[in-house]
């Protein structure tokens, strides 16, 4: 690991001497506020930094061990390589001490070292003791075989000894995945007169310089940076992993509280709402029913949320669950937050404050979940919490998801956990393995191969229904037989839809309609001689025909047959009751289109008037639908005309 990358954070009871040991090993007082000197205790996050034996230099973050004052820890404590526990070898294994062991855990601390503090003031017996009352605090945690170290923060005993522990853990873990979103949560920010607004975090993804962009979350609030600090000096460049202080230009230090997130923009999730797996403690007073109100805490933030259960295979929503249970659900939230899946949070009860549980986001940014939806969500989820699913597998999963609209690119990077990889290469080998299609290109999009199967026969019957109550037409339009499936899939998904069932010969595109194959529309002998009478009452007119009212009186035309001579191209729908005949209709446009032809390209507005004798009320409908129909395209100077159909005449 590269240096200035390496986050250590002290956990443990309060007034066990974590403060004292950090001074020790670094020379440096993290209690900052008067508050604290005097009542000697931490309230707020204490920061330095700390060089290892090997010349690696790391920073500490120093919590708060009282009760009070979890929220704080938390937020210290996420984003930890290691945990320092500290106990005190006088009274041994204290409720915070057990309780932020279990949000070490569940925060997914890789590694731990335990530091037996004020050494100096017991005997060796004490210190056996407090040591195997460590390690039976530690048995069924990630960390059974922890390094534990008796020392003094006063006589420097076991000091030297806890820093190797350190540098030796830090060489246990594992490499860093590499990801250009960069990403802070804040735990700190403030104004100084002359240098702007000032907000402290510990990095958790990409790379920082100044000069760069960023955004607040929630609000996604545009600001610049205009310098970095690691430790108190100015820096070109950081990392994840780094403590960092940013000098923000463009902001308020009231609008980057403590909570919020600086990252890359639009590169993370914002929502109300968060699809996550979990664990409840075994500890934790009672079950967890569904629908209750708990603390969620993520990043640096604390917020209300509304647990809403979902189960894994696909039942009811279980009642509840319960201590030492795992489950599945959405929380609603308070008010948004940012957030990455894969991340860990805590859950405590919202009141008494207490630690109930914790785990990983999901689903940053999920779809609201209904109750007729709970069984297919949580079907989905379960495969998101599958740590040996595959980047495929979850990619598959949250097209499932959003069977009903295309996902593109920037949403599938915003959901997906950053261990997924390239989304572009795992979507690529899903095509090619038949589990997803692509739908297009810019921005790339993607859906299930099987959304579209849903709506086949829904999409046939659709058409038929319509073939049964209007047999003349060639079917119904394509958007409406798209409103009419329940629910509506998204443009590009019917599009694909359509796209298959034409393939497959099940439908026919007839213009702007579809059909099934073996529908003909046409009509009777006798119906078609009322309608020839229609066509030459309105050809009579030409582009001056009568009101259609006048047109169709005394003639007995079939329903529908006014469309029907529409989609056969034998009238003109210009408006509603403006119908112009084929024939007088080409014979004016082709005049237009000589006339813009043999002058400079154009047909201006009065020219059109002179040349068609149409009074207003007739050419602006008429300009209209030859734009409508792209015969032509308006521009300042004029109307251009495209080519015209073959066998367009000017008589």
């Amino acid at each position: 690991m590269s240096a200035d990358s390496l986050i250590i954070g002290t956990a443990g009871h309060i007034d066990h001497g974590k403060t004292t040991l950090v001074r020790a090993m670094t020379g440096v007082d993290t209690d900052r506020l008067d508050e604290e000197k005097r009542r000697g205790i931490t309230i707020v996050l204490g920061f330095a930094p700390i060089t290892l034996p090997g010349g690696q230099v790391a920073g500490v973050v120093d919590v708060p061990g009282h009760e009070k004052f979890v929220r704080t820890m938390v937020a210290g404590a996420g984003g930890v390589d290691v945990g320092l526990l500290v106990v005190s070898a006088e009274e041994g294994v204290m409720p915070q001490t057990r309780e932020h062991v279990e949000i070490l855990a569940m925060l997914g601390v890789p590694e731990l070292v335990v530091a037996l503090t004020r050494a100096d003031l017991v005997d060796d017996e004490l210190i056996e003791l407090a040591d195997l009352d460590v390690r039976e605090l530690l048995e069924g945690t990630p960390w059974p075989e922890a390094p534990i170290i008796p020392t003094s923060g006063i006589t420097g005993e076991g000091v030297e000894a806890a820093r190797e522990a350190l540098a030796e853990a830090a060489g246990r873990l594992p490499a860093r995945r590499s990801t250009d979103v960069f990403r802070l949560p804040v735990d700190r920010s403030f104004s100084i007169r002359g240098f702007g607004t000032v907000a402290t975090g510990t990095t958790r993804d990409g790379t920082l310089k100044p000069g760069q962009t960023l955004e607040v979350l929630p609000g996604r609030r545009s600001v610049r940076v205009r310098g970095v600090q690691v430790h108190g000096a100015d820096a070109d460049e950081v990392g994840r992993g780094t403590r960092v202080a940013i000098n923000l230009q463009g902001v308020e230090g009231a609008a980057v509280p403590a909570g919020a997130w600086l990252a890359t923009p639009k590169a993370l999730a914002c929502s109300d709402r968060i699809d996550v797996g979990f664990t409840l403690l075994e500890s934790a007073p009672r079950p967890l029913p569904n629908n209750a109100r708990v603390r969620f805490l993520v990043g640096t933030a604390e917020l209300l949320a509304v647990v809403r259960l979902m189960d894994p295979d696909g039942g009811p929503a279980p009642e509840q669950i319960e201590p030492g249970g795992r489950g599945l659900a959405q929380l609603a939230l308070e008010e948004e937050t940012g957030a990455v899946a894969g991340d860990r949070f805590v859950l405590r009860a919202e009141s008494p404050m207490v630690t109930i549980g914790g785990g990983t986001i999901l689903d940053p940014e999920p779809p609201l979940l209904r109750r007729r939806e709970r069984p297919a969500a949580g079907r989905l989820l379960g495969v998101l919490q599958d740590r040996g699913a595959s980047g495929q597998d979850r990619f598959v999963a949250f097209l499932r998801r959003a069977e009903g609209r295309a996902v593109d690119l920037h949403e599938l990077r915003r959901r997906l956990p950053p261990s997924v990889g390239d989304v572009r290469t795992v979507a690529l080998t899903a095509v090619e393995a038949g589990e997803a299609v692509a739908l297009t290109s810019e921005p790339p999009s993607w859906t299930w191969t099987g959304a579209a199967a849903r709506w086949v026969e829904p999409t046939r019957a659709v058409i038929a229904a319509h073939h049964a109550e209007h047999p003349l037409l060639n079917g119904p339009l394509l958007a409406e037989v798209r409103q009419a499936l329940l629910p509506p899939p998204g443009d590009r998904v019917f599009a694909a839809l359509v796209g298959e069932l034409e393939a497959a010969a099940e439908v026919e595109r007839r213009g702007d309609r579809l059909a099934l194959p073996d529908h003909s529309a046409a009509p009777s002998s006798e119906h078609r001689t009322a309608l020839d009478a229609l066509v030459a009452a309105l050809a009579e007119g030409g582009a001056h025909p009568p009101k259609l009212a006048d047109a169709v009186y005394g003639l007995r035309l079939p329903p529908d047959g006014l469309g029907w001579l529409v989609d056969e191209g034998e009238v003109h729908r210009v408006a509603d009751d403006y119908y112009v005949a084929r024939a007088p209709f080409e014979a004016l446009v082709g005049r237009l289109a000589a006339h813009a032809e043999a002058g400079d390209g154009y047909v201006t507005t009065q020219a059109f008037k002179e040349i068609s004798g149409l009074t207003r009320r007739h050419a602006i409908p008429f300009l209209e639908y030859l734009d409508r129909t792209r015969l032509t395209s308006r521009t300042p100077d004029g109307r251009v005309f495209k080519r015209l159909p073959e066998g367009w005449g000017t008589s």
